[in-house]
């Protein structure tokens, strides 16, 4: 399937910093990666702040050193809501880990586009 079950859950409360799950061997590229796709979704206002809360990670085994492949999936518990049966895949991002430019699905036809620039 080619998704890698390193499932990282983010608990993203205001301006606090992320708090990675525990892994067996922490692979820095996927920290980063997963980094880089918060600082994305902030930066460009992808998401609501309670969507930031309630958030997870999932790091795709077909990166590499150039490019960055992260799902982008909602999490439901009693806190967010939501069916925790239920994993609901909100985008993918590619994000090139030299540039920081970013591109995602979230698109009508489904193929990665650019990450909207902000309106200043």
């Amino acid at each position: 399937m080619g998704i890698r079950r390193a499932l990282v859950v983010l608990a993203l409360l205001c301006s606090a910093s992320p708090v990675f799950a525990q892994q067996d061997k922490p692979d820095p590229a996927e920290d980063a990666a997963v980094r880089r796709a918060d600082t994305v979704i902030k930066e460009h206002r992808l998401l609501t702040e309670k969507q930031q809360r309630c958030l997870s990670f999932m790091y795709r085994d077909d990166s590499d050193a150039k490019t960055a492949k992260v799902g982008i999936y909602e999490v439901h518990d009693k806190d967010c809501g939501g069916d925790p049966e239920i994993i609901h895949r909100l985008f993918d991002l590619e994000i090139d880990m030299k540039t920081g430019a970013a591109k995602w699905d979230n698109t009508p036809d489904m193929e990665m586009r650019p990450v909207p620039k902000l309106a200043r």
